[in-house]
């Protein structure tokens, strides 16, 4: 076996064995997405306050991000990595156990600063695969975190419509335990580990923010990673009651046969599977083709979808909006190729990816706020078309560096 094919293995399984901790430790977030909105009132928390809630760990970490990739750049992934799946572990138990806003916006708070450790180990798997690799390897970490989020949507939305939330809420709690000893079993590669190149510069919370917006690409690439955020915290925090004020209970049980909770949970659950059952073939394609013009390509489809939920009802409204959880699937992959080939050409890569992953932190934290807030305003179908068109403006502006164009990103 060369050596060139034995570092893409390497890699390869490093991006499985740490994607399947991270789907392990992300089931809780995701169960709270489709079930807590439906769960409210039972668990003493009022309506408005669920977007509260669901922006918690994203506002969180707007500083947690920093935080972990200093620790990252100067410890290493091997213990924190560990140490952010244990506090994943510690945040879904209060899911379970807890009761009332103050309760569940501390595990949130916990949830968010595990999660910036943990996708940080995620983007430095996928480093040890190198620039031919990386679109593909990115396809495949998110394919697999999502598998998690789906398969969460999908037997906890059952489980609770038919047993009730806490058993939904248990079920999720013993997957997260087996991730505890696949963390501290992982092994990472020297490439996975890549330091700052320039080391005599001294580092501070703005370190990775600086670097990125004195770069061209980078400053879009913040921009278009923070709109996609707040597209994505939108739809993923209404579409349950999309389907439940469009079609109601009743509706929804008539023209499906099952409960609201487990149709939000299946559509939740395209969005998710999306990430495996087409990730990895749209990282390769846009690896071949170029990233930014695969994310304009996916953003336009995606404005199609949004339009097509705001017009359409019954089964045309859910295969339009399955449509566009499947185009933003594409985009975290290309975009996030696109931010760590940024990230891997600065002086600290740790860091600018922390930068990255803040901005998308911003747009995801403020998306759920909009749908609770903004909605009032102009309506769930005004919000859903005003991002969409955002977002196309936003991967337009990234494609006008005709660099970026070009196939390696």
């Amino acid at each position: 076996m060369t050596d060139e094919r034995r570092t893409a293995d390497e890699a390869t399984r490093l991006v499985l064995v740490s994607g399947l901790v991270i789907a392990l430790c992300i089931v809780g977030d995701s169960y709270l997405y489709s079930i807590l909105p439906l769960e409210a009132a039972n668990l003493g928390i009022a309506l408005p306050l669920v977007g509260v809630l669901l922006s918690a760990n994203r506002l969180v970490r707007l500083i947690s991000n920093t935080g972990a990739s200093g620790i990252f750049e100067r410890w290493g992934p091997r213990w924190p990595f560990a140490s952010a799946t244990l506090l994943a572990f510690l945040t879904t138990m209060t899911y379970a156990l807890g009761r009332g806003f103050a309760v569940f916006l501390l595990a949130r708070l916990g949830w968010g600063i595990a999660w910036s450790a943990l996708r940080q180990g995620g983007y430095q798997a996928v480093w040890a695969g190198g620039p031919a690799r990386r679109g593909r390897l990115m396809g495949l970490l998110w394919g697999i975190i999502r598998l998690g989020s789906a398969a969460s949507v999908v037997v906890g939305g059952y489980l609770r419509d038919r047993f009730g939330y806490q058993t939904g809420v248990f079920a999720i709690l013993v997957a997260t335990a087996l991730a505890l000893p696949l963390a501290l079993a992982l092994r990472w590669p020297p490439k996975a580990r890549r330091a700052g190149t320039m080391t005599a510069v001294p580092v501070h919370w703005l370190t990775g923010l600086q670097e990125m917006w004195h770069l061209r690409q980078g400053r879009r690439i913040l921009l278009a990673g923070f709109v996609y955020a707040v597209m994505e915290g939108v739809l993923i925090s209404t579409a349950s009651l999309v389907l439940a004020g469009r079609l109601g209970a009743d509706g929804v049980r008539a023209a499906f046969g099952v409960g609201v909770g487990t149709v939000a949970g299946l559509v939740l659950a395209v969005r998710w599977t999306s990430d495996i059952l087409f990730g990895p073939a749209i990282g390769a394609l846009a690896d071949r083709l170029g990233h930014v013009r695969v994310a304009v390509a996916l953003a336009t489809v995606m404005l199609g979808g949004v339009v097509g939920v705001t017009q359409l009802a019954g089964a045309w409204l859910v295969l339009c909006l399955m449509l566009v959880f499947v185009s933003s699937a594409g985009l975290t992959v290309t975009l996030a190729a696109i931010a760590s080939g940024v990230a891997l050409a600065a002086g600290h890569p740790h860091h600018v990816v922390g930068a990255y992953t803040t901005a998308g932190d911003a747009g995801s934290a403020l998306g759920p706020t909009l749908a609770y807030s903004a909605a009032a305003l102009i309506g769930i179908a005004g919000l859903y078309v005003a991002a969409a068109l955002a977002l196309l403006a936003a991967t337009l502006w990234l494609a006008a560096d005709r660099r970026q164009m070009a196939p390696d990103g």
